[in-house]
C-alpha cells in the first residue's frame, strides 16, 4: 500500500477540497495508509461525530488514519530520514520554497499546504518508435530526446530485462543502459542515487566477463560527473520475464528492452519497438484497473524473491556461473537498493 505522511490541517484541506484536489483526495481515499502528525489521544477525540477525519473513516468503510507523531518529530529534526520511505509521499508544515528545497534534495515527494501539485503522480507518455527513425532534438539524442520532458522526484531506480547483454557481446545493451540512466537522472541530490540491474546470465559468459561489464558500467557512470554518489548493483540471474524499469513515483516499460538504440548511433533505432512511461497514479479509479503502483508493488516483490535466492545460492555454490551478485552490493551480497528494501 502506498503511504502518505500529512500534517493533519494538510490532510483536513485535501479531505475537504475534493473538487479542486482530486487526485489526491482519491489517493488518501482509496489508495494509501494516511500517517498524520498526531498523538493517538489526539486521533482518539477526533473520532466523533462531524469531525473531518470522522467523515474520511466514513468515506473509507472505517478505515483509520494512523498516528504517528513522534515520526514527524524525528523528520522536522532531520530531513534525510525520509529517503528511508522512498516510495512514498510528504505533505509538511513547511513553506512552499522549503518543501521544494527537501524534495529536491532527497528525491522524495514532499508537499506543503501552499504548493499541492495534483497530477504529480498522474500522466503518461507513449512513444512509437520505427526501425531506422531518429531521435535527435536540437542537441538532445536517443534516450535524452525520448525523455525530454519534466520527472517525478527520484533517488532510485530498478531495472530488469533478460536480453540487455544479449547483442554484440552486450555492446548495445550496455551503451543504451548507461544513455537511460544518465537521461533519467536528477541534476543534483544530497544522497545516493540507487540502481539495480537485473539481466540474465548466458552460459558462455564467464566470471570475469562479467566482473568487466559491471566494472565498465560503474566507470561510466562515475564519468557523468553527478554531484552525488552512484551506488551500481547489479545481478545475473533468471529474469522476471518483463522488461521494465521502476522508479519511485513511475514505471517505463519498452516492448523489446532497453537496448533501442544501434550500438555506435545512439540516436537511431535499432527496430520496430515502443515505449511507455507512467506514473504510478496514472489509473485511480476502479473502472480502470490496477494501478501503475500496484503493478510496480508486484514487479518489486518478484525481483526482490530472486534477489535473495541469488544471494543464497551463491552462498552455496560460489563458483557457479549462473548466477552473480555484483558491484556495490553489501559483503553478504544482500542489495543496497532502497527500492527493493521498501517492499
Amino acid at each position: 500500500m502506498f503511504t502518505v505522511y500529512s500534517d493533519k490541517n494538510i490532510f483536513e484541506n485535501i479531505i475537504l477540497d475534493r473538487e479542486q484536489i482530486p487526485n489526491w483526495h482519491n489517493i488518501f481515499c482509496n489508495h494509501a495508509d494516511v500517517c498524520l502528525d498526531m498523538t493517538d489521544q489526539e486521533l482518539e477525540i477526533e473520532l466523533q461525530d462531524g469531525t473531518i477525519i470522522f467523515e474520511y473513516v466514513k468515506l473509507n468503510g472505517g478505515k483509520l488514519p494512523i498516528a504517528h507523531k513522534p515520526f514527524f518529530s524525528n523528520v522536522y529534526q532531520d530531513y534525510s530520514i525520509i529517503v528511508n520511505n522512498p516510495r512514498s509521499a510528504f505533505f509538511l508544515d513547511v513553506t512552499e520554497d522549503k518543501a521544494k528545497e527537501i524534495q529536491d534534495s532527497f528525491g522524495i515527494i514532499v508537499q506543503s499546504l501552499n504548493s499541492i501539485d495534483d497530477n504529480i503522480l498522474k500522466g503518461t507518455y507513449y512513444k512509437n518508435l520505427p526501425v531506422n527513425s531518429v531521435c535527435k532534438n536540437v542537441n538532445k539524442i536517443g534516450w535524452h530526446c525520448l525523455l525530454n520532458f519534466s520527472l517525478p522526484p527520484s533517488n532510485s531506480i530498478v531495472l530488469t530485462d533478460n536480453f540487455l547483454f544479449s547483442n554484440e557481446d552486450g555492446n548495445r545493451g550496455t551503451a543504451n543502459f548507461i544513455h537511460f540512466i544518465d537521461s533519467i537522472l536528477p541534476d543534483s541530490l544530497t544522497t545516493d542515487f540507487h540502481i539495480l540491474l537485473l539481466a540474465q546470465e548466458h552460459k558462455d559468459k564467464d566470471q570475469a566477463w562479467c566482473e568487466r561489464k559491471a566494472g565498465e558500467i560503474k566507470t561510466a557512470f562515475g564519468n557523468l560527473n553527478k554531484p552525488y554518489n552512484i551506488i551500481f548493483e547489479l545481478v545475473f540471474a533468471e529474469t522476471i520475464h518483463k522488461r521494465i524499469a521502476i522508479s519511485n513515483y513511475y514505471t517505463l516499460t519498452p516492448d523489446k528492452g532497453f537496448a533501442i538504440f544501434k550500438t555506435n548511433d545512439n540516436k537511431t533505432v535499432h527496430e520496430d519497438t515502443d515505449i511507455q512511461l507512467d506514473r504510478i497514479f496514472n489509473r485511480l479509479n476502479k473502472n480502470e484497473g490496477d494501478s501503475e503502483f500496484l503493478n510496480a508493488d508486484y514487479s518489486l516483490h518478484s525481483i526482490k524473491k530472486i534477489c535473495l535466492t541469488v544471494a543464497q545460492y551463491i552462498s552455496n555454490r560460489p563458483n557457479d556461473k549462473n548466477y552473480r551478485i555484483l558491484g556495490d552490493c553489501n559483503k553478504n551480497k544482500s542489495l543496497k537498493n532502497r527500492l527493493i528494501n521498501d517492499v
